[in-house]
């Protein structure tokens, strides 16, 4: 028996290689190593805590933590078997190196012994390491655009004014402001609508917040728009100037328009903003009045100013000293008028040519000539103040109206002495 098996050892050695390889050729054959690229492969930080509890951020730097390719060399069954899904890529932070550099471990959870080497087209993820900074912001809201001609933008609210951020100092440190925008181009209603909270640098840039934890992303932000219209500021005075002065008839800025803006129901309606005339109280006074007013006080109701700089108005109300004229009058310039028939009259009492002393504004006292001023006895004027139905024969003195101008007094009165006589012949009924 022992013969029979060491007979032509040789041969039967040379047989058991053979067959191994002929087995392995078999093998390599119908199964082959081979290779396969997977791309985009997240690499996983590990023990994040590390940093984050010390009070710090990080960031990733590059797209380090993506992985572009990743090689994989095994048996072509294996490679069937694997999908992107089962390429592991991981970088624990408690490597961490001093250049703030992990390395990156590639690994499948598929057939993880069958595979000959997988590497990945970089091997570190770079980090920037920074302290935590937190702060808290008010909350602005602006606008973009026009809305429709002949409207405004009025108040703006949000239903936040705070927001609170955290992240690297350095991109913290950038962050001077916070605010939402809404575009209001050809808008003719209030807006209510959510916006998104960005955030502007010394230089109004805006500055990403991809590395920033903020409390709120967007806020409700309401807009009012509202109708506008141009009207007049209408002033007017009360009280008398002190003696010897008179208020030349002119209040500088009366009359100036304003932008308002309300609700078209509101607005419509309004022509004009009417000052009360007690605002400009010129009594006693012997100069001109400057004042101030706040016409917001005066707007209508749910009115309100397009542009509230021009709440102020500098009201000028002049004054200025009379003067006095004597004028020489000829007595023919003296007549009677509206004599009722039947009645005869005459006046006597003034000289061939008499003075007459008026007093007013310069500007309206030069203006008059002797030629143009006629002196008048009205019967009819005269009867009425009297309260006379018909005439009564007899003397009477009377004034004489010399129909002067409004603004124009006459400093002491002329007085005739008016006769009054029946026609003979004539009966009054």
């Amino acid at each position: 028996m022992k013969n029979r098996l060491t007979n032509n050892l040789g041969l039967k050695l040379a047989s058991i290689f053979f067959a191994m390889v002929l087995w392995l050729v078999v093998n390599s054959i119908n199964n082959p190593t081979v290779s396969e690229s997977y791309y985009n492969i997240p690499v996983k930080l590990l023990n994040t805590d590390l940093i984050t509890d010390s009070n710090q951020v990080y960031e990733i730097l590059e797209n380090t933590d993506v992985i572009n390719r990743v090689v994989v060399r095994a048996p072509r069954s294996v490679i069937e078997e694997l999908k992107t899904d089962n390429i592991i890529a991981t970088a624990d932070v408690s490597e961490l190196s001093s250049l703030d550099t992990i390395s990156i471990r590639l690994a499948t959870n598929v057939s993880a012994r069958d595979i000959t080497s997988i590497t990945g087209s970089i091997d570190t993820v770079k980090l920037n390491i920074e302290n935590k900074r937190s702060k808290a912001l008010s909350l602005k809201a602006t606008v973009s655009g026009e809305v429709e001609e002949g409207y405004m933008v009025g108040d703006i609210t949000t239903d936040q004014n705070l927001v609170r951020i955290s992240g690297p100092q350095s991109v913290i440190d950038q962050i001077v402001k916070a605010s939402v925008d809404v575009d209001v181009t050809g808008m003719t209603s209030d807006i209510v609508t959510d916006a998104e909270v960005r955030f502007y640098d010394s230089e109004d840039k805006v500055v990403k917040a991809g590395n920033i934890t903020q409390n709120i992303k967007t806020v409700g932000v309401r807009i009012a728009i509202g109708q506008t219209a141009t009207v007049p500021v209408n002033f007017t005075i009360s009280g008398v100037p002190a003696s010897g002065f008179r208020y030349t008839g002119e209040i500088e800025g009366n009359g100036e328009s304003v932008l308002i803006t309300g609700r078209a129901s509101a607005i419509k309606n309004v022509t004009s903003i009417e000052v009360p005339a007690e605002v400009l109280d010129i009594t006693d006074r012997a100069e001109n009045l400057v004042a101030q007013v706040d016409i917001r006080q005066y707007l209508p109701e749910n009115i309100s100013l397009a542009d509230a700089s021009q709440a102020l108005r500098t009201v000028t109300v002049y004054i200025e000293p009379e003067i006095s004229r004597r004028l020489e009058i000829r007595e023919e310039r003296v007549r009677i008028t509206n004599l009722p028939e039947g009645y005869d009259a005459s006046i006597s009492g003034l000289d061939e040519r008499f003075t007459i002393e008026v007093a007013g504004l310069s500007r309206d006292v030069s203006e008059l000539q002797a030629g143009n001023i006629s002196g008048t006895v009205d019967i009819e004027k005269w009867m009425q103040q009297k309260e006379m139905e018909y005439p009564e024969p007899g003397f009477y003195t009377v004034e004489v109206d010399f129909g002067l101008p409004e603004e124009i007094s006459l400093q002491r009165p002329v007085t005739v002495t008016l006769h009054i006589s029946e026609l003979e012949g004539e009966e009054n009924e």
